[in-house]
């Protein structure tokens, strides 16, 4: 998702006059990551709650993680936004909404801007919204055994989606979290119960993967009503794809990919204020050359990566510790 927007801004801002990323946007759909993202959350919220099903008091702590995962840091970057468009309002290139909008923003309700786009302050909450009431919707069904868990919540988001595509609902909240791609939770949630499964080796699954990244490159014609289908199964290939091998081992390289799994949500949040500072130099320095863009969007997923470090290791770690009464610093990324 970094990748498309910055390049994306990169294009709008006339850092591409050989049309180099402009190729690779049309080529293959980047922002399938969010995709990816709602597969690999479904997955990890049964993996991590492993424990929880069935067990006294699961629910109430499978949310309080959640909630101390999520809020505090989404909270804190809608507030710098909200900080920086009062400072400077030319800088952001939407209208935003009055103190109901706001409020909803902060509270994950999803609302409609003045100029009808169902999105938050703090755009790419919209995400956000939808993952809340994933959690919402999962949490009464850990008084059930894992199976019967996942299966329960299927049941219900696919019923949900059903109710919403062929009866509709009046209300444009009910509307937009009966979107057909909430059901790429449940499919994250049906490879969590296949693992422990079989393992493929590694043709194979870099065949799956091959095929997953063809299917992807396709689903850019298809209609936009088919979205949860032509993006939701690649994605959920992809994943399967990583999944289903032999266990990783425990060498430098795993160990570095997971301290920026363990980042991803902050570089998820953190990387259009990067990216608005990289734009800035583009036009400070009149940079409208290939290299140029290519330099920024180099030096902005590398400044945007950095950034989501720094604050998951000395922001997001630590605010987890504190109201997870010193437990949570090891879990932070759970």
């Amino acid at each position: 998702m970094a990748f498309q927007h910055i390049t994306h801004d990169c294009i709008t801002n006339g850092g591409d006059p050989a049309g180099w990323f402009s190729a690779a946007v049309r080529f293959f759909p980047w922002h399938a990551g969010v995709d990816i993202f709602f597969v690999i959350s479904g997955f990890v919220i049964v993996h991590a709650s492993a424990k929880l099903f069935a067990a006294k008091g699961g629910a109430k702590i499978f949310l309080r993680r959640r909630l101390r995962r999520i809020v505090p840091l989404y909270w804190i970057m809608t507030t710098l936004f909200l900080l920086v468009l009062l400072a400077s309002p030319g800088s952001i290139n939407k209208a935003i909404g009055g103190p109901s909008y706001i409020l909803a923003s902060y509270l994950f309700i999803p609302w409609a801007r003045p100029d009808g786009v169902m999105q938050p302050a703090f755009g790419l909450g919209w995400t956000l919204n939808f993952e809340m009431f994933f959690y919402a919707a999962f949490t009464p069904f850990l008084l059930l055994i894992r199976w019967q868990a996942v299966a329960g919540c299927f049941v219900l988001l696919g019923a949900f989606v059903a109710l919403g595509k062929f009866i509709g609902f009046g209300n444009v909240q009910l509307a937009f979290w009966s979107d057909p791609i909430i059901l790429e939770f449940c499919a994250g949630m049906v490879l969590a119960l296949v693992l422990p499964g079989p393992v493929l080796n590694l043709p194979a699954r870099l065949a799956l993967a091959a095929l997953a990244v063809a299917l992807l490159h396709f689903a850019l014609a298809a209609p936009g009503q088919w979205h949860a289908v032509v993006y939701g199964v690649p994605a959920t290939l992809l994943v399967a794809a990583v999944l289903l091998g032999a266990p990783a081992r425990t060498g430098s390289v795993e160990k570095l990919l997971v301290r920026l799994g363990d980042a991803s949500y902050a570089m998820y949040l953190v990387h259009p204020f990067i990216m608005r500072g990289f734009t800035v130099l583009l036009h400070k320095f009149h940079a409208r050359n290939e290299l140029a863009g290519i330099l920024y969007v180099l030096a902005g997923l590398a400044a945007a990566q950095a950034c989501a470090l720094i604050l998951n290791m000395f922001l997001e770690r630590r605010i987890a510790a504190w109201l997870g009464g010193g437990r949570a610093l090891k879990k932070a990324a759970v």
